[in-house]
């Protein structure tokens, strides 16, 4: 929905958002969504409501870059994801 093409974008969109919001788990993360999938899907996306979320999970994201790195690969794109989330902040 965020990279475009379906009509009703907005509308689509606002949707999506209030749905994830209803699925907030109280840790910072959501039911049923992958975290930094999630999170990424947010970061590129431009719609009312979407920094809200950022915000929510902005805590967890916060806490993950103090710890320090071991350095995976994974954890290497979990960590660039988590910054670039942030900095929409």
């Amino acid at each position: 929905m965020a990279a475009g093409g379906l009509s009703k974008r907005r509308e689509r969109l606002a949707g999506g958002l209030k749905f994830l919001k209803e699925h907030r788990d109280g840790k910072g993360g959501w039911h049923r969504f992958p975290f930094y999938y999630t999170l990424l899907a947010l970061s590129e996306m431009e719609a009312k409501g979407e920094s809200r979320e950022i915000q929510y999970a902005a805590p967890v994201l916060e806490r993950m870059l103090k710890r320090r790195s071991r350095g995976g690969k994974f954890e290497t794109r979990r960590r660039a994801v988590a910054e670039r989330v942030l900095a929409r902040l």
